[in-house]
């Protein structure tokens, strides 16, 4: 078994040595002795974590952090170290000293700006023409506010950094920011600074066409002080679409009615397929006259008959409410704000509730006795014809027994027997058959036929 001091070394050991047996050195060089690890910080280390695991004062979650903290201590302070490939000389290399040009108007500057200087990062002491630079041919971002010293690309002096060369007196740009260490040459470029979002912004200045807003955070044209909805630190996301950065980014930012932000470039390309906000799904502008062509799509496109019965439990992303509306296969319409812009959470068939049900069975047991009632009296019509004096009781008695059987109110009883009655007088005072008549030619003249054939059919 190892001791506290041997198992450290062994996990040293274990962990930098590589397949050929040899040991990585923090620089990457490779070495045949062993790291040396310092035991005194470990077990002072140690000391403290278990002093921390056993103090009741400090919250399980808070402990783990500190704990995480202590225990990457000395890996963050190697990752702040410049890397193996930076020098602390301030010297520019040959490659440091050619100018570089803007693509697009072929002047001094870089793809990102137009400016006569080159600036000296402040982190690894590497020169670039930009900050953008430095960001993308580097693991780190760049401390603007740190810039100590600039090379005019001119003379190819250095020197601290200013607007004009020292040397050669040349203006480097027509635009300089001393608290961000910003050149900018461009012509017909109004650029202001900042102190609340500590860095220049594109426009004429604060109180003439833009406005600090101090809970969104950021820059927004001064027509929207009143009208915009405040986001909490709107602009410190990436961009919805092309992902840059928004704070920092040199492209125009645009704000939709919702709130959400992102890039007037990719805004325009987004709204050529798509009208609702990629972060909370509300409308991005006014779609009433798209709903309304979508009423007369719907209005000309009616459901299958066995969708009748079919309901949606829909969402509205603009006026956020809840509704159910009839189903339908593409549209759902909100009844609030008379909207598409809805989401379906729930499709469901509405079956008939125990009260339909029950009025729908006494109708049809109503439709039964009727039936069975006219068929009775249809077979008694040769009975009724031979004795018209008998009819009356005789019709009165079988409707009276079949619709009490079948449960119908008396309101009802009483309407039916006057009916029957009123038959029954008018066939009383019709002439009857001769004796040697044929039935069934009287029969076929009787009302009470007619009557019969009504309920049937």
């Amino acid at each position: 078994m190892f001791d506290n001091e041997e198992w450290i070394d062994f996990e040293a050991e274990e962990e930098n040595e590589n397949e050929d047996g040899e040991f990585i050195t923090r620089n990457g060089q490779q070495s045949s002795q062993p790291p040396q690890v310092d035991l005194q910080f470990q077990n002072d280390l140690r000391k403290v974590i278990l002093g921390i695991q056993n103090d009741t004062s400090i919250k399980p979650e808070e402990k783990a952090h500190i704990i995480q903290d202590l225990m990457t201590s000395k890996w963050r302070q190697f990752e702040k170290k410049p890397a193996s490939n930076t020098s602390n000389n301030s010297e520019p290399t040959e490659e440091d000293l050619k100018q570089t040009y803007n693509e697009s108007s072929q002047t001094l500057g870089c793809k990102h700006y137009r400016r006569g200087a080159k600036l000296q990062s402040n982190c690894c002491n590497r020169w670039f023409t930009c900050r953008f630079c430095h960001d993308d041919a580097c693991d780190h971002q760049i401390d603007r506010h740190a810039t100590k010293n600039m090379m005019c690309m001119y003379c190819q002096t250095i020197q601290p950094v200013n607007k004009s060369c020292n040397k050669c007196e040349r203006e480097l740009a027509r635009y300089y920011c001393d608290e961000c260490k910003f050149w900018d040459d461009q012509p017909n470029k109004q650029i202001y600074h900042c102190d609340s979002c500590k860095i220049c912004r594109v426009g004429r200045g604060l109180g003439i066409d833009y406005f600090h807003c101090d809970v969104c955070d950021c820059c927004l044209q001064i027509n929207l002080r009143d009208s915009h909805r405040c986001i909490e630190k709107n602009l410190e996301r990436d961009c919805v679409i092309c992902g840059e950065y928004l704070f920092t980014s040199i492209s125009q930012a645009i704000f939709m009615p919702c709130g959400h932000s992102m890039h007037s470039n990719c805004y325009n390309e987004y709204v050529t397929t798509a009208y609702q906000c990629p972060t909370c799904w509300k409308s991005i502008g006014n779609m009433d006259p798209y709903f309304r062509r979508i009423d007369a799509i719907v209005a000309q496109q009616k459901m299958p008959p066995e969708y009748d019965n079919f309901f949606a439990h829909i969402l509205c992303n603009d006026c956020e409410k809840r509704s159910t509306v009839k189903y339908h296969f593409l549209y759902h319409k909100c009844p609030y704000c008379q909207g598409y812009n809805t989401k379906v959470l729930e499709t469901k068939e509405k079956l008939p509730s125990e009260e339909e049900l029950s009025e729908e069975e006494i109708s049809r047991s109503s439709s039964n006795n009727n039936n069975s009632a006219v068929g009775s009296s249809s077979s008694n019509t040769g009975a009724i014809s031979n004795n018209n004096n008998s009819v009356g009781s005789s019709v009165v008695g079988i409707i009276n027994t079949t619709i009490n059987g079948g449960g119908v109110s008396g309101s009802g009883v009483q309407v039916r027997q006057s009916r029957v009655m009123e038959v029954t007088a008018m066939m009383q005072g019709e002439e009857g058959p001769p004796d040697d008549g044929n039935a069934t030619e009287h029969r076929t003249r009787n009302p009470l036929n007619s009557l019969s054939n009504h309920y049937i059919n």
